[in-house]
């Protein structure tokens, strides 16, 4: 429990598991390989520096930003917010149709 009285591991769980078919349908709508689906959710879900990820992932500094330069050249973008952006307009679109 964090100073809010909310439990971060339950709420990082919850947000998984709805957060999941979406990046599925995410990567396949965009023809992402496993790995930059992977990289995406470190980056962009989870928030990790390039550095965290390349840590993580045990690759190169370099490796993770042909990753992300490659999921953005796919979604035909140029920025990290955007791709962020187009992200959670996705992941809440598709929340929301599955809740109809």
């Amino acid at each position: 429990m964090n100073h809010y009285g909310i439990d971060n591991v339950a709420l990082h769980d919850f947000l998984i598991r709805r957060l999941d078919p979406a990046m599925q349908d995410f990567s396949t709508l965009y023809r992402l390989t496993q790995r930059e689906t992977e990289i995406l959710i470190l980056s962009v879900v989870q928030g990790l520096s390039n550095r965290e990820i390349s840590e993580k992932c045990v690759i190169s500094e370099k490796t993770v930003k042909n990753h992300l330069a490659n999921i953005m050249n796919k979604i035909g973008i140029r920025s990290m917010r955007k791709l962020f952006s187009m992200l959670l307009y996705h992941v809440l679109s598709s929340n929301e149709k599955s809740s109809r």
